[in-house]
């Protein structure tokens, strides 16, 4: 890393926004489509993305990086993309051997059961989050609308958005592991 990115790294770790900023604004456009010459898909690319940047905000005081910004970026970027790619060809995978499982028959009680079960618990949980994430969870996963156009709606930062985005994330997963134990 050249001495400017060790200082830049250092204002990140202490949590300077502008540094963080700065560097979102160097990458972002560079990064989304690197990202989406991998998933083919704009929406997608610009959440691989953005989740990067999220991390590396989150992560800020225990983030190591050896090499420069540009090869830690691309490579995060591109981990994340084949993470999207498996975990689609992996859903695909299934959907497609259940249908072959279940065709001609009727749904397993059990089955429908479960799936209602769990689709009324995501419900619970996206009704007992604070207000605010609860606005904006909606806005990005039930309206389709990207974080930066949230952000203009609500007159917050992307980085507020981000973070609300990443509660209910979290929020939902835990209680998803929690059923599944």
């Amino acid at each position: 890393m050249i001495p400017k990115e060790q200082q830049q790294l250092k204002k990140i770790r202490k949590g300077e926004i502008e540094s963080f900023e700065r560097l979102f604004y160097r990458f972002y456009s560079g990064l989304c489509s690197y990202s989406r010459s991998l998933v083919r898909k704009e929406e997608i690319a610009e959440e691989v993305v953005q989740d990067v940047f999220y991390n590396i905000w989150k992560n800020r005081e225990s983030l190591k990086i050896t090499r420069s910004w540009q090869s830690y970026l691309y490579r995060s970027v591109y981990n994340n993309s084949m993470m999207y790619l498996r975990k689609t060809r992996r859903e695909f995978y299934m959907d497609e051997q259940v249908s072959l499982e279940h065709a001609g028959d009727s749904p397993d009680p059990a089955e429908l059961m479960q799936y209602h079960e769990v689709s009324e618990l995501v419900l619970k949980t996206i009704e007992n989050l604070p207000e605010r994430t609860k606005e904006i969870f909606r806005l990005n996963r039930q309206e389709g609308l990207k974080y930066k156009e949230i952000a203009e709606r609500l007159s917050i930062s992307v980085k507020t958005v981000e973070a609300n985005m990443g509660k209910a994330l979290k929020t939902l997963r835990t209680n998803l592991e929690k059923y599944g134990q």
